[in-house]
């Protein structure tokens, strides 16, 4: 696997504030024999932040009526991340657009804070039963406002 190792400097300066933590255990089946955390596992370490986020910030999104689906991932990985690395997922809306929001994670070193990876994801807002995209529910755009600071609304 590949890390860059030049993070972004716009965000060095202007860091993103992340309210939303979840702390992740690496389990033995998460790392490969290289001795660090396979890349294949890290997108489910950005799910768990996700539903955790949605868990607190949006609990009425039910998943069977109404939910999201994943239209776009990019995964930067920045450090290896081993067995006994304690570690955070931390998680933030970004933007809202009309039908669509980006999240932005971030799995960070729970000891030094250092960021081990970043993953920007859009997700479109989508009625399950209707197999389509909706407009984002407006209580959902209320309660992601007042919770993350900087988004941006499209």
């Amino acid at each position: 696997m590949h890390y860059n190792k030049n993070i972004n400097k716009l965000t060095m300066e202007n860091p993103a504030i992340f309210k939303n933590t979840l702390p992740i255990q690496v389990r033995f089946n998460d790392v490969d024999m290289m001795g660090h955390v396979s890349n294949t596992v890290y997108q489910s370490y950005y799910d768990s932040g996700k539903v955790n986020y949605f868990d607190q910030v949006i609990p009425d999104m039910d998943f069977i009526q109404t939910g999201v689906v994943g239209a776009s991932i990019k995964i930067e990985y920045l450090k290896p991340i081993f067995m006994k690395t304690r570690i955070l997922v931390k998680t933030r809306v970004a933007m809202l657009g009309h039908k669509s929001l980006t999240i932005e994670h971030q799995l960070v070193d729970e000891h030094s804070g250092e960021i081990l990876s970043t993953c920007s994801t859009v997700a479109v807002c989508y009625a399950i039963k209707e197999q389509q995209s909706i407009p984002i529910p407006e209580q959902w755009r209320k309660n992601i406002l007042a919770y993350d600071d900087e988004v941006i609304v499209k």
